[in-house]
């Protein structure tokens, strides 16, 4: 009885549909549960304060859950200055969504 449904790796495409439907459970589904709370968390607070954080932090959610490999990857950048990089697009992108909205 060696048939562990947690011991079976789920594909990077059904844990993006996964993530499509409930922001974390994609990861959740990879076996990253703290991943997969933090997304859940975060997503929903975006949704909760306003609708395009939401949804931008939704789209990443999903993107994470499509290409992350699981090994101390985060969306697939493999150097500190790529995640730097992305971390500054995504704080440009939700100053400009502030700075529109007031």
């Amino acid at each position: 009885m060696t048939n562990n449904p947690v011991d079976t790796k789920v594909d990077n495409s059904i844990a993006a549909i996964w993530s499509m439907m409930l922001p974390g459970l994609g990861q959740l589904m990879k076996g990253q549960t703290m991943p997969g709370i933090f997304w859940a968390i975060f997503v929903g607070a975006g949704y909760f304060a306003f609708f395009w954080p939401g949804l931008i932090l939704h789209t990443f959610c999903i993107l994470d859950a499509a290409f992350n490999k699981g090994q101390n990857s985060w969306i697939g950048f493999d150097s500190v200055y790529k995640k730097m990089a992305f971390v500054a697009l995504i704080l440009s992108l939700l100053t400009y969504i502030v700075i529109r909205n007031f």
